[in-house]
């Protein structure tokens, strides 16, 4: 999960950095993030006020989680403002604090046009992808998962979803994996959706196996530790079988 989130987190920076040619969190709030000025031409008033609301949002939410380093002395931060030689934190140093749902915010605030400049660095198929959201619907799935791993929360049965996955989000993974199916009500889909990613990040295939080998020897453990009265409640009866699937397609 770490692995994916400062890989992402580092495809969208140099992307970001790269379409604006600086540094600055300024030039990214001007350049590639949607406002009510750099709204579609056939965008209504409300969606432009919605785009500039969110633009805010943004902007606050940066504010506050730079406030917050600064106040823990986070070295990333201090860095800057405790120089005189410095002026602004740069939005690379600012990458480094947010949190996955920060992230995930911050992807989903972006124009259409480097939402999907960033999708396809990344290399997500966006057949399905109209509006060009799974770069960020998906880091919000994967957050849910993380911040449940951070606190040894309970994952087996999916309790720590927030989000009602979409469309989309179903049929990439459907098309990408071969799957019959998708919905992110059993932990097998969250297995799958991570193994779609480290395979997009060009881990080995090796690696990729041995990890979804691992989950099924923890998987086969449990089972043998209950009656097959509890393990038939849960764990999902075709989930050898997506597993097996999963491996044909890596």
């Amino acid at each position: 999960m770490m692995f994916i989130e400062t890989a992402l987190k580092n495809i969208a920076l140099n992307t970001i950095m790269a379409e604006i040619g600086s540094s600055s969190i300024y030039d990214m709030y001007e350049k590639v993030v949607s406002s009510y000025k750099n709204a579609p031409a056939n965008a209504t008033n409300d969606i432009k006020k919605r785009y500039q609301n969110n633009k805010l949002n943004l902007q606050g939410s940066i504010q506050n989680s730079v406030a917050a380093a600064y106040r823990k002395n986070n070295p990333k931060i201090t860095h800057f403002y405790n120089n005189i030689n410095y002026n602004e934190v740069p939005i690379w140093a600012i990458f480094e604090i947010l949190t996955m749902g920060d992230f995930g915010y911050l992807l989903s605030c972006l124009t259409i046009d480097m939402r999907e400049t960033i999708s396809r660095a990344i290399g997500i198929n966006l057949s399905s992808d109209t509006y060009r959201e799974l770069v960020y619907k998906y880091v919000y799935a994967l957050k849910d998962l993380r911040n449940a791993i951070a606190h040894n929360d309970v994952v087996y049965d999916t309790r720590f979803r927030k989000i009602d996955p979409s469309k989309p989000m179903k049929q990439c993974l459907i098309f990408e994996m071969g799957l019959p199916y998708m919905n992110f009500k059993t932990i097998g889909d969250y297995i799958i959706l991570i193994c779609y990613y480290l395979k997009l990040l060009k881990v080995s295939k090796t690696e990729i196996k041995a990890f979804i080998r691992e989950f099924e020897k923890i998987t086969n453990e449990y089972q043998n530790s209950v009656t097959p009265s509890v393990s038939a409640i849960t764990i999902h009866p075709d989930l050898a079988s997506r597993m097996a699937i999963l491996k044909n397609s890596i």
